[in-house]
């Protein structure tokens, strides 16, 4: 029997897979229907991935796939809150469950290389935290719904590709963020450089315009250029309309 026709019997259903609570394991039946929006969001964001890419479910098998729910109730009253209590809030969200270790464990060791792909996904994950920061403060988007995140590995059977990908359903376009310092404060939040900027986006690219209202992690990790020189992998963000998604091609490993 082929490799591939290994893969296609071990394929899953889009809506199999666990889901990992942020906070605790029991939810509310509110909770429950805001969790329920949250994973089927997740999932549309993924079909409007393979639209843009014209790929179809039937030309997939899904791999391993789990999802992180982030079902912290500040979300929702993120455009109230600070900017110190936003850091406060995102310096908790970005200690996931030790489950977590285990499924992007297994999901590395199908991909090929466990160590490489949780060291890509932390970027990839962390980065979905500060959209859900910005899109929780400019669209007030959790109150009737989780932030969330969702890891799929599938073989794309047309293209003979194995993807790995993380779906978000965050602002869904790239966010201008301030650099951060080793100590993890905003490096250019002095008057000189508030002024260099404002003059920057009005005479040039308004939508680079950094909101300091709003708090972000800034991103651990490695960044898109250097899993593209370093490790010779292929790697893109899709901006999409209510997410997005960070796609890396694995097709070395299979």
């Amino acid at each position: 029997m082929s490799r591939q026709s290994d893969h296609s019997k071990a394929a899953k259903s889009l809506k199999e897979g666990p889901v990992i609570y942020q906070s605790e394991d029991s939810l509310l039946d509110e909770d429950r229907v805001k969790k329920d929006l949250a994973l089927a969001e997740l999932n549309h964001i993924f079909k409007l991935y393979l639209a843009k890419k014209s790929s179809r479910l039937t030309d997939l098998s899904i791999l391993g796939q789990f999802s992180v729910i982030f079902n912290d109730s500040r979300m929702a009253e993120w455009h109230c809150l600070n900017k110190r209590e936003q850091n406060d809030a995102l310096s908790e969200l970005v200690v996931l469950p030790e489950v977590y270790n285990e499924l992007i464990g297994k999901i590395g060791e199908t991909a090929g290389d466990a160590q490489i792909i949780s060291s890509i996904v932390k970027d990839a994950y962390q980065n979905s935290i500060d959209s859900f920061s910005h899109a929780a403060y400019i669209q007030q988007k959790y109150t009737s719904r989780f932030p969330g995140f969702k890891v799929i590995l599938y073989l794309d059977q047309k293209r003979k590709h194995t993807i790995l990908l993380v779906v978000d359903n965050g602002y869904g376009k790239n966010v201008a963020k301030p650099r951060k310092s080793y100590l993890g404060e905003d490096m250019d939040s002095s008057l000189s450089n508030r002024i260099i900027e404002w003059c920057i986006n009005k005479f040039g690219k308004s939508e680079d315009m950094v909101d300091r209202r709003i708090a972000y992690t800034g991103g651990q990790g490695m960044a898109l250029k250097k899993i593209k020189i370093e490790l010779n992998l292929d790697v893109n963000v899709h901006y999409l309309t209510t997410g997005a998604v960070f796609e890396l091609q694995l097709s070395n490993f299979f």
